[in-house]
């Protein structure tokens, strides 16, 4: 991924700068985000996901769906063509997956914490409720750290977006193992 694998060392960076007493540079562009998320119906996006699952690699395309109001999500797979049409809803505490004779067994990822279809519903739940850790320049745009869950359950969700807020990468770890990363396309939040 183009300079969000940095993002790891930066954020810890930037979090040894705020704990000596320096300020690390404001999150004022990450909090107007949410709220613009936050005051909306709903967004959409596109995802190029890439899922490590250690012994094999997946990849795909989703068309993605979520409702701030509710932390649900709602995703169709669009690419490889041999699974695309299986849609799934998330909300954050339960899946269901919809599909005509296609079973999708990805497994699991972060000890069983995490499934590659739940991204959609993480990176929501991330951007409208998750700390804000950091955010850092990038070119003309930043990178932003967000924590979302606690304890044995906490996910370090790193987003880069362009100059206007725009979310264009993602990626998801998970105690520090790098689970779930994305190159996102068309977001629009109404």
């Amino acid at each position: 991924m183009r300079g969000i694998g940095r993002i790891l060392p930066l954020a810890a960076g930037l979090m040894l700068l705020t704990a000596c007493g320096e300020a690390a540079e404001p999150v004022q562009e990450a909090l107007e985000f949410r709220t613009a998320l936050l005051s909306a119906d709903a967004c959409a996006f596109t995802a190029q996901v890439t899922a490590d699952m250690g012994e094999r690699v997946y990849e795909f395309t989703l068309d993605c769906g979520y409702d701030p109001e509710t932390n649900g999500a709602a995703l169709t797979v669009t690419a490889p063509e041999a699974i695309a049409g299986i849609a799934a809803t998330v909300d954050g505490e339960a899946s269901s997956v919809a599909f005509d004779g296609v079973a999708l067994e990805l497994g699991t990822l972060a000890g069983g914490r995490l499934a590659p279809l739940e991204l959609p519903q993480v990176l929501g739940e991330a951007w409208a409720y998750g700390y804000v850790e950091s955010q850092a320049r990038e070119g003309d745009g930043w990178l932003v750290t967000y924590r979302s869950g606690y304890d044995d359950e906490e996910l370090l969700v790193l987003t880069a977006f362009d100059g206007g807020m725009v979310p264009l990468r993602a990626e998801v770890y998970a105690d520090g193992v790098l689970a779930l990363s994305a190159e996102l396309a068309d977001f629009s939040a109404a």
